[in-house]
């Protein structure tokens, strides 16, 4: 029975192998979109990459949270120099949220902003220009997207080419939800970074993508293998109108620790077959021997 024993031990080895490792992929990014949020956060149902869903999963892998709404920080005026926000996630967080790379010298600059609207979606006013606060879910029918006035709410948005998060101690997730990306022709792109080692780059709106104008966005990345300290949004303003600069709003930002996955994984079905059949044959094996 010597053959059928190196069996066994194969069938066992193959069993480790697959039940090793974490239950979720090294690196994940949620990305979703909703061209008709048109001023709120709206669920889509049934739409597996809308926003809200895609930021649903990604705070599901987190535990301790930490959020940047905005809300209590000075709304700011138009600044066209580089710009940057310090201690994102709070007083002596070391987060540092920065537009750079001035594309030209009309309509150019970066601001935190304040919605001062009251009108219906699809009539902006005062405030709005397809970039709004996302903090609270405002879809509900006292809200800003059931046509009431909605005269809170903060966000940071710019037409900037180049939008940076600076991490003074390495983390493993990040996500934001976006407003109003791509109303022009041009593109979006995000980096992850360590120092100056690129971790993954994603393609989250290519040239000529042509958002509705009040869309939705989030975008969130997770690496349980490694950490990483920069993450960088380039936004490559399109041809089309010289004058116009494609503007992005940002909000919610949000970081976190990973929930720990219990200690252990969840065998797959084929793991699971391969031990029922190793332990067969073990089975088997000694009733031979014991035959013998």
């Amino acid at each position: 029975m010597k053959f059928l024993q190196v069996s066994i031990a194969g069938i066992l080895s193959v069993v480790a192998v697959s039940t090793v490792g974490s239950a979720h992929a090294a690196a994940v990014s949620y990305f979703g979109t909703n061209n008709n949020a048109n001023g709120g956060v709206v669920l889509a149902p049934g739409v597996t990459l809308d926003p809200v869903n895609q930021r649903n999963l990604f705070r599901d892998r987190l535990t301790s949270i930490r959020t940047e709404t905005f809300e209590s920080r000075t709304a700011t005026p138009t600044d066209s120099g580089d710009t940057t926000v310090s201690n994102v996630f709070g007083a002596g967080s070391g987060v540092s949220l920065t537009a750079s790379h001035a594309i030209g010298t009309l309509l150019d600059g970066t601001r935190i902003q304040r919605n001062t609207w009251g009108g219906p979606p699809g009539a902006p006013g005062p405030g709005f220009l397809g970039r709004y606060s996302t903090t609270g879910d405002p879809s509900s029918a006292t809200t800003l997207n059931g046509g009431a006035p909605y005269t809170g709410g903060q966000w940071w948005e710019t037409n900037f080419g180049r939008v940076e998060v600076q991490f003074g101690s390495a983390v493993s997730a990040f996500g934001t939800f976006m407003t109003d990306l791509g109303d022009f022709d041009g593109g979006l792109t995000v980096g992850i970074f360590d120092g100056t080692n690129l971790l993954n780059q994603y393609t989250l709106l290519a040239a000529a993508g042509r958002q509705n104008n009040g869309g939705l966005a989030f975008f969130g990345y997770v690496n349980d293998t490694a950490s990483f300290n920069r993450i960088v949004f380039s936004i490559a303003q399109g041809t089309q109108d010289p004058d116009a600069f494609d503007t992005v709003g940002f909000d919610d930002l949000m970081t976190g620790q990973l929930r720990p996955t219990g200690g252990g994984t969840v065998p797959e079905p084929t793991s699971l077959a391969l031990v029922g059949l190793s332990l067969a044959l073990l089975g088997y094996s000694r009733r031979r021997k014991t035959a013998v």
